[in-house]
């Protein structure tokens, strides 16, 4: 008996050590009212008359002991059990002029999700010091802008910042000329001697003409040995027109009469080609007037594809220097399934027709821009 005694004291202490902490004794004082104690504890009224139901109704007598709501143990009760169901609750501590509705509000959530996160309390009695469980604002995410250019990003070289000057497939650098421009002048401009600028261009002639390719530099690119090249020769064609062909057949048909033609770097004439070069000739044909350089292309004509759209006429552009830039390009002329066939010119072997199967160029693809429409 005296051991059941013992365990029920152990019980009753152990409660009233919990219950201890969840409220705390108070004892009423010459002046008081129940709600100058509410405010004093930041508790409502309703929460008092709870814990302490004879004193409803009733004289509030001095020395009276009252049961307050232990606040911090409240609030703390009410964010644990408010987090396990949301991980975005907080507390909220009631001023002055506030009500449920504006508490809602201000949070961005519903009266009902309010009312729904705090089940004891009394939409109606809610005083100033209640703390109202509530889901944090959330922060919106400001979308981010878009790039202007999501492409693959290309180098343009611009040695010097001149815009006349620009680079081959091997990296040479050359110098389109302008009206009044002579060699001499060239050779100051570039800190280059004549007789060197002489031997990079055996076939330069004395009056340089407005838009010819004198190189500067010579370009120090190695390509691969083992490159393979696939030289397809043309059929015998007269003189090639617009009647019975289509703008891209006629394109085609005008850049395959330089194949076998040997490269030049800078080069724009049938004396030879850099793969710019040969791009820029075959579309002036049409009066368009591309970038000279790949590099400028790439960026600068028409507007970038997916492969899978590839048409006959579109170019081709290629990284064939080692650094992830642009610096090869040709013009599609045949698509055979995810072959590509392409007319450009080559250092190694000058004006041939290539194929985006070959290893050497599959792994160099870089993407495929549409400059005209079918």
């Amino acid at each position: 008996m005296k051991a059941i005694q013992i365990i029920f004291f152990l019980f009753f202490l152990g409660s009233s050590f919990v219950y201890s902490q969840k409220t705390i004794k108070h004892t009423v004082v010459e002046g008081e009212s129940i709600y100058s104690i509410a405010k004093k504890y930041k508790v409502s009224e309703s929460d008092i008359y709870e814990l302490n139901p004879k004193s409803k109704g009733a004289l509030l007598q001095l020395k009276t002991v009252l049961l307050i709501p232990n606040k911090k143990n409240k609030s703390k009760d009410k964010k644990e059990v408010a987090s396990s169901k949301n991980a975005n609750a907080e507390i909220h501590t009631v001023e002055s002029g506030e009500s449920l509705y504006k508490i809602a509000k201000k949070y961005n959530i519903t009266l009902e999700k309010l009312i729904e996160l705090n089940p004891d309390i009394k939409p109606e009695a809610i005083q100033i010091g209640d703390e109202i469980v509530v889901l944090a604002k959330k922060e919106i995410a400001k979308p981010k802008k878009k790039k202007a250019i999501e492409d693959l990003k290309i180098d343009v070289p611009s040695p010097n910042k001149d815009t006349n000057l620009c680079l081959d497939e091997l990296g040479n650098q050359f110098h389109t000329v302008q009206k009044g421009e002579t060699l001499y002048q060239l050779s100051k401009k570039y800190k280059v001697s004549v007789r060197d600028l002489e031997e990079m261009n055996p076939e330069i002639v004395a009056n340089l003409p407005i838009g010819y390719e004198v190189v500067i530099k010579k370009g120090n690119v190695e390509l691969e040995k083992n490159q393979n090249i696939v030289v397809e020769v043309p059929k015998e064609a007269g003189e090639i027109s617009f009647e019975n062909l289509s703008k891209v057949e006629f394109l085609i048909a005008k850049a395959s009469q330089y194949l076998g033609t040997r490269y030049r770097g800078g080069g724009t004439t049938s004396a030879g080609f850099d793969c710019s070069g040969l791009m820029f000739t075959t579309f002036k044909n049409i009066d368009m007037t591309l970038p000279r350089s790949s590099s400028a292309m790439a960026v600068g004509a028409g507007y970038r594809i997916d492969r899978d759209q590839a048409q006959k006429g579109d170019l081709i552009f290629f990284t064939t220097n080692g650094r992830g830039s642009v610096n090869h390009v040709g013009m599609i002329t045949e698509i055979n399934g995810d072959e590509i066939k392409f007319i450009h010119s080559s250092v190694q072997a000058g004006v041939i027709i290539s194929s985006s199967e070959e290893p050497y160029y599959k792994r160099r693809f870089v993407q495929i821009n549409r400059v005209i429409e079918n």
